[in-house]
């Protein structure tokens, strides 16, 4: 099975059935995080997407570049509706663009003639949804994507219990999905992405549906977990706050047809912590942000 079947398998499968097994600015703001010429590790080149309906050809996504450099945490924000999600499928090799392509370092995402090339083989998705199998415990959904790619049990086993381990679920391996917290099963969502050591992390939303608190603390969590990994992310939120805390680069994208509005690089150091959202600096930037989504000067 390919790794487009795996991604496809993982995120699109029906989880209740046990038989489904532009002119862009830069903004900057305060130490960077990488050095002054980092590698490009992914390259969004013009992308676009236009869908046909009953009404006519809808343009979602127009003319689309930037590029994420190897171990850069990337938020994109925009209005709702947007096409946020429908960009990162695009950049995931879950759908096909109208025009444009995805590089993973050389290598092109939709070159090939049918569906996403192997370049997707270094992507993981984790999404709003945790979208974890109910019949399967916490281990066994969590070494589900080492399963399709033919790994020995013992071997993925192992490899499970020490990503629970990096989530923070050690004790609950054996559990059913159905007896932990929301933010435990979105754990436990992160740690099966994880489970194929990717080079980028693709989130869409995942903490979207948790409380406040909760929130905060996957936050925080996910911060941990970036550095301990060095995964490229780029994470699609409507979150302006989670978007600046997490990120060294938040790319604000305009109303449908979204193109690339502005980029806005945060110099905050690192590690964060929550107590950051309150300082004038944070502030400044929320406020800058917030401003260009809405479309008006800051």
């Amino acid at each position: 099975m390919t790794s487009e079947s795996t991604v496809r398998l993982v995120s699109d499968i029906d989880i209740d059935s046990p038989r489904s097994v532009t002119a862009t600015r830069e903004v900057k703001s305060g130490p960077a995080r990488h050095s002054a010429q980092p590698t490009a590790e992914l390259s969004i080149e013009a992308i676009a997407k236009s869908f046909e309906t009953t009404n006519g050809i809808v343009e979602a996504v127009a003319n689309i570049s930037f590029k994420v450099c190897s171990g850069e945490f990337i938020s994109v924000l925009g209005p709702s509706g947007c096409g946020k999600t429908t960009l990162l499928r695009m950049i995931g090799g879950l759908e096909r663009p109208t025009a444009g392509d995805v590089l993973v370092g050389p290598r092109s995402v939709w070159s090939a003639r049918q569906g996403a090339s192997d370049a997707v083989s270094e992507m993981a998705f984790a999404f709003q949804e945790p979208r974890l199998f109910p019949w399967f415990n916490i281990e066994d959904n969590i070494a589900l994507p080492l399963r399709i790619r033919g790994v020995q049990r013992a071997a993925r086993l192992e490899q499970a219990r020490e990503l629970c381990a990096l989530v923070g679920l050690t004790g609950f391996e054996h559990a059913r999905p159905r007896q932990l917290s929301g933010g435990m099963r979105q754990r436990a969502s992160l740690a099966r992405a994880l489970s194929v050591n990717p080079r980028i992390l693709l989130l869409d939303e995942p903490f979207g549906a948790l409380d406040a608190m909760t929130r905060d603390q996957m936050n925080l969590e996910l911060q941990r977990i970036c550095s301990t990994t060095g995964a490229t992310v780029i994470l699609i939120t409507h979150s302006i706050t989670e978007a600046v805390l997490l990120s060294d680069r938040v790319v604000v994208l305009s109303s449908r047809p979204s193109r690339v509005q502005s980029i806005h690089k945060i110099d905050l150091g690192r590690p964060r912590n929550i107590d950051l959202q309150s300082t004038v600096e944070f502030q400044g930037l929320v406020r800058r942000i917030r401003h260009d989504i809405a479309g008006y000067p800051a």
